[in-house]
């Protein structure tokens, strides 16, 4: 099952970057806007995911309340994953409603004001937490050895692309204030 859902989040991750960087392209007017059918694809393997890790993460908890372990309790790691995961589906709802709505089988923007933006920030936080907290979780998932050269390629990558993401939030912001 850990395999499964480590294979749904890489998955999830990859189709999340190529999402953020259209996204952040066409935000900058660069690029026409990718299908919906990538978002929805997402959108689907991230409800998978999320049910997934529940069910692990209440087994974590129930095995450690079972044998009086106190690693739970300790494990800031632990918790920063699943709460950062938790603020990643709360705010995914402001995130698909942020840009526009479809009425009458036409896109409608809407205005790109601050508190769209403030949500859009902190739902790229939260994403960048959980992805960046569980880079070494997922590599020893897939057996990967020499864990320290591998975490260092994919925080780099991972991260550059969360900052071109961000990049794309704050100039589609200054583009409708001006």
């Amino acid at each position: 099952m850990r395999r499964i859902n480590g294979i749904l989040a890489v998955a999830v991750l990859i189709m999340f970057i190529v999402h953020g960087i259209f996204g952040a392209l066409n935000m900058m007017n660069i690029a026409p806007l990718i299908a919906k059918v990538l978002s929805h694809t997402m959108l689907t393997l991230i409800a998978v995911h999320a049910v997934i890790s529940v069910g692990l993460s209440v087994q974590s908890v129930r095995s450690a309340v079972r044998t009086k372990a106190p690693y739970f309790k300790m494990n800031r790691l632990f918790w920063a994953r699943r709460i950062s995961g938790v603020l990643i589906m709360a705010l995914v709802f402001f995130h698909m409603t942020a840009f526009g709505f479809t009425e009458g089988g036409v896109f409608r923007l809407v205005p790109f004001d601050l508190p769209r933006f403030i949500l859009q920030m902190l739902f790229l936080l939260s994403v960048s937490l959980h992805v960046i907290s569980n880079v070494k979780p997922v590599l020893i998932t897939f057996g990967a050895k020499r864990l320290k050269p591998k975490t260092g390629d994919v925080l780099f990558f991972v991260s550059a692309a969360l900052l071109f993401m961000a990049i794309g939030f704050i100039i589609y912001y200054i583009r409708w204030q001006l």
